[in-house]
């Protein structure tokens, strides 16, 4: 330690300035002894007559000057000041020492031009012109008014630290900071409280920490704002344990961990079908139950094309809602599919798909009979479903329904919310009591998805729109006969007094008459018109229709108004058919009314709309008629049996099919349509002894009835009829 110090040695120990430390020591009689120097003489002030707070400052600036810079010293320079690290200081004060390093050169380059008038005029011009914000207005929106004594103090501080720019940065709070003076033991406690099941909130688990650190002594008092400045740096380095603990494993899984991305140019159009459920957020009039309530949207959607393939709207997430969409989606796509993405929910798990054990007839599921293979997606993992992404696009379809309700608790619109008499009072002037019904939901949402398919999109499809892609890649088509039959039911069924039990009612034939054990039916849950009953041993047995059940008052139904009510039913339909767009009004039309229809009428019902409301009536029995494509198809059929026939050898005697022949012939074949097993089969066995040409179809029924029991037990009969038969036409042929 020195025995004297000058006052710019104080003044560097007190970090005041110069003046400050001779003011001071002139009030305060400070000792001092006047040294000769080169220029003058300079005052030494004897440090143990200083004053008791400035030897302290002294002997701590003293002790940091020779820990800083040792060599300095006992090579007898001046000591410097500690070189400050750019690394320790934020940003933001590193660019205003930057700042003040550009004001500092231009202030003594200004002095160095003094002019006329000397170095103060010089220094009086240039802090005018840079405090008025004109001259240099970058530096002075970074620095702000400026005096020329606060650059001189910079000058001073850049001299001592050996010119060093960083000299002039604000290094206060430098060493505290990024440090924390909470324990391990205080910040295992706060974790404890925050990282609580019950998911307090940040502000009441540091209150509930610092009560527990408190009470136990276990460290001093800390502010809140410590505790939530470590924890956020905890959870910036701890984002996947703070996620897992506080919103659980489903939330990790979306937030923190990794996933796997597909590459869809590997696939095609109609490889990869995602089907999965959605809940309708807006009322439809059940016509099961006739009250409005939210049904699911079931839909099959191409993962390659993002393209709606085939949907159902039921009551629940169903096996007959699931195998009606898939229908659709596959005679909408012209192809079977190769891999089915299904979700994990017990609809798409049940028997229907996946096949069930049984000891006396082992079968496999329907995607099995289609050759289909099967994905189940992860149990809560909406990211392995593509076809959740577009349920929440549907959400724009959703709010533009009169009968919306909201997506969620909080979303709900104003007529729902409580105290909202007035948009309760405005909605049931709009709707009444009235509700949208099932087929106008289906038409609505049809259009909706034409207009979907019609956007470009990103991602794989990189601007295209699905329509592009399906039109481009879609089937040749399927066989609709083929495509029922594979999917139809199957189960095993018990013949009772009244044949079999199915769908709450009888399904009777005289085949069964006399049975009584199990036997394997095939249905179709679309339509519920007939069951096909097997044998055991999978033979054919019969063709069960439903047992009609007799009205206690039948004749009262037939009323004129309900004949109104049914006429402007079908014009409401009609209306509403015009409403929607082309491509997929006749995917509507040719697909999804006629089978929700089958499924109404099936169920009794019949919807009619009167006076505002919609109201569900059972539907009016309606006689079997043959169309004129029947008859056409039938006069078709006939006339290829007439050129056939014209290549038979010459000696075969053939009756002459003369145009009003043509026509008895073409009523012989339609009735035949409409007859029981046995009668069919002596018809046709009339037709085969005159000669006629038998189709393929009626050739394979015959060859079919003569393995049935039925035939066996009348063989006899058959034989004798097929005589009698003989005998009759060839005295006909004779006479003629």
């Amino acid at each position: 330690m020195k025995d004297s110090l000058t006052a710019s040695e104080i003044a560097g120990a007190l970090q005041t300035g110069c003046r400050f430390v001779r003011k001071r020591a002139q009030k305060e009689k400070w000792a001092f002894e006047n040294k000769t120097v080169i220029g003058g003489c300079q005052k030494l002030f004897t440090f143990e007559h200083l004053p008791e707070d400035v030897r302290v400052a002294v002997m701590i600036w003293y002790q940091k000057q020779t820990q800083v810079a040792p060599a300095d010293e006992a090579a007898g320079l001046p000591a410097k000041r500690a070189a400050i690290d750019p690394a320790s200081l934020p940003q933001a004060k590193i660019d205003k020492a930057m700042a003040k390093a550009d004001l500092l050169r231009l202030y003594l380059a200004a002095l160095k031009r003094p002019g006329w008038g000397g170095k103060e005029k010089a220094r009086d011009g240039f802090m005018t012109a840079y405090n008025t914000g004109l001259a240099y207005p970058k530096l002075f929106g970074a620095l702000g008014p400026v005096s020329w004594k606060t650059i001189e103090g910079w000058k001073r501080k850049v001299s001592a630290a050996g010119m060093e720019t960083m000299a002039l940065a604000d290094t206060r709070g430098r060493a505290r900071r990024g440090k924390r003076t909470l324990s391990k033991v205080q910040t295992d406690i706060l974790l404890k409280c925050v990282l609580h099941p019950n998911k307090p909130t940040i502000a009441a688990a540091i209150r509930m920490a610092s009560a527990v650190i408190e009470t136990k002594g276990l460290g001093d008092w800390a502010s809140e704002a410590t505790y939530r400045r470590w924890l956020q740096d905890w959870i910036s380095t701890n984002h996947h344990f703070w996620t897992f603990n506080r919103k659980g494993a489903k939330a990790w899984n979306d937030e923190c961990a990794f996933y796997i991305e597909r590459d869809y140019s590997l696939i095609n159009v109609g490889d990869i079908l995602v089907a999965d459920g959605h809940v309708l957020n807006f009322d439809i009039l059940d016509p099961w139950i006739g009250k409005p309530r939210r049904m699911t949207l079931i839909l099959w959607y191409d993962m390659k094309s993002n393209y709606p393939m085939g949907w159902e709207i039921m009551p629940t997430e169903n096996t007959q809602a699931i195998a009606s969409a898939l229908r659709r989606a596959i005679m909408r796509l012209g192809k079977y599919p190769k891999m089915a993405y299904l979700d994990n929910g017990k609809a798409f798990k049940s028997k229907f798909f996946n096949g069930v054990d049984f000891d006396q007839e082992g079968f496999t599921g329907l995607f099995d009979r289609l050759g289909i293979g099967t994905i189940f997606a992860w149990p809560y993992h909406g990211q392995s479903k593509t076809i959740e992404r577009f349920f929440g696009t549907t959400g724009e379809f959703e709010r533009w329904v009169p009968t919306y309700v909201g997506n969620n608790i909080e979303n709900k619109p104003a007529r729902m919310m409580r105290g909202e008499r007035l948009h309760r009072k405005a909605y049931a002037k709009v709707m009444g009591d009235g509700c949208i019904t099932l087929e106008q939901a289906h038409i609505a949402l049809a259009a909706w998805f034409d207009t979907y398919a019609g956007r470009p999109q990103t991602g794989h499809l990189d601007g295209t729109t699905p329509n592009e892609w399906y039109l481009a890649e879609r089937g040749q088509g399927v066989d609709p006969v083929e495509l029922r039959y594979l999917m139809m039911s199957m189960e095993i069924k018990h013949i009772h007094q009244n044949g079999i039990r199915l769908f709450k009612q009888n399904y009777y034939h005289p085949a069964l008459y006399g049975r009584r054990h199990s036997v394997m039916i095939r249905y179709d849950l679309q339509d519920k018109s007939a069951v096909y009953v097997f044998t055991p041993d999978g033979e054919f047995l019969c063709e069960a229709t439903p047992v009609d059940k007799v009205h206690p008052a039948a004749t009262i139904l037939g009323t004129d108004a309900d004949r109104k009510r049914l006429t402007d039913h079908i014009e409401l339909k009609k209306h509403q058919e015009k409403e929607a767009s082309r491509l997929t009004r006749d995917f509507l039309e040719e697909t999804v009314l006629p089978e929700h229809r089958r499924q109404l009428a099936a169920a009794g019902i019949e919807m009619v709309q009167t006076g505002g409301k919609v109201l569900a009536l059972p539907a009016p029995e309606k006689p079997a008629v043959m169309t004129a494509s029947d008859e056409k198809k039938i006069l078709a059929e006939l006339e290829g049996l007439k050129a056939m026939n014209a290549k038979l050898p010459e000696e075969v005697e053939e009756e002459e099919y003369t145009p009003e022949r043509v026509d008895e012939t073409a009523l012989e074949w339609a009735k035949l349509s409409g007859m029981r097993d046995m009668d069919r089969m002596y018809k046709l066995i009339e037709f085969e002894v005159r000669g006629w040409l038998i189709p393929k179809e009626w050739q394979a029924f015959m060859k079919f009835y003569e393995q049935t029991a039925e035939y066996a037990r009348y063989s006899d009969h058959f034989e004798m009829h097929r005589a009698q038969m003989v005998i009759e036409y060839q005295v006909e042929v004779a006479a003629r």
